[in-house]
């Protein structure tokens, strides 16, 4: 009875270990899962902490590409802007080759007869008062430095001589619309009345319309490009 008894609590209390055990071994399956699932939760969310992080800083990024291409643009613009201007500046200064309709005048000297500087400057300034926007003589341009001399036997131009003796050509490119109505027959008034000054038999002038006159831009090595000598005052 005693051994049957003996059997039945051993059995019991093998049980109960068997089951504490279990027990035991349960519990610590649901703490190493909730370990676990506690540090991967954090490891999400501090993923989830990068992206949004590293969000910001593409968009950040994303405004500052977008703010240097609008500078960009802008200095370009600017840029683009300045030129446009140097090229306008540098064109009404005469240091562009530049192309349009105008007015040839030719003045070929006769027999023995020199052409004068003061002839030339005359024809040059009706040019400029009819509105011409650029003249040549010779195929050198005219700018505000430009200098016509007599030098003995020659007429200095922007530095350059050229023999009395031998024609001048001057051109000039102006308002096309007033060239047959009103510049050419002036000029040529202009032309009978100086002939009847020097005589018929000093010197030969012509005017002429002509399309697509190109006058040249001013030589870098010519005086009214030298500057060498000048310093800017603060």
């Amino acid at each position: 009875m005693k051994n049957k008894k003996f059997y039945q609590y051993g059995t019991i209390l093998i049980v109960c270990i068997l089951v504490g055990a279990v027990i035991a071994l349960l519990m610590k399956n649901v703490n190493a899962f909730d370990t676990g699932s506690k540090s991967l939760q954090e490891l999400q969310n501090q993923i989830i902490e990068y992206q949004r992080k590293n969000e910001e800083l593409n968009n950040r990024n994303a405004r500052l590409y977008d703010y240097i291409r609008e500078l960009e643009r802008d200095e370009g613009e600017s840029y683009l802007l300045v030129m446009e201007e140097r090229e306008k500046f540098a064109t009404f200064a005469g240091l562009r080759t530049v192309k349009n309709d105008g007015v040839v005048i030719t003045l070929s000297p006769i027999g023995d007869y020199n052409i004068q500087d003061a002839l030339v400057r005359q024809f040059t300034n009706e040019l400029s008062a009819l509105g011409a926007q650029a003249i040549s003589i010779n195929n050198e341009r005219k700018v505000t430095t430009t200098e016509i001399r007599t030098s003995r036997d020659n007429i200095m131009i922007n530095g350059i001589a050229f023999a009395r003796s031998e024609p001048f050509e001057i051109k000039a490119i102006i308002d096309p619309s007033k060239i047959d109505s009103f510049v050419v027959p002036y000029l040529q008034s202009v032309s009978e009345s100086i002939k009847k000054q020097l005589g018929e038999d000093s010197v030969a002038i012509t005017v002429r319309h002509e399309k697509g006159i190109i006058i040249p831009a001013l030589s870098e090595d010519r005086i009214g490009y030298a500057m060498d000598l000048l310093q800017p005052v603060d």
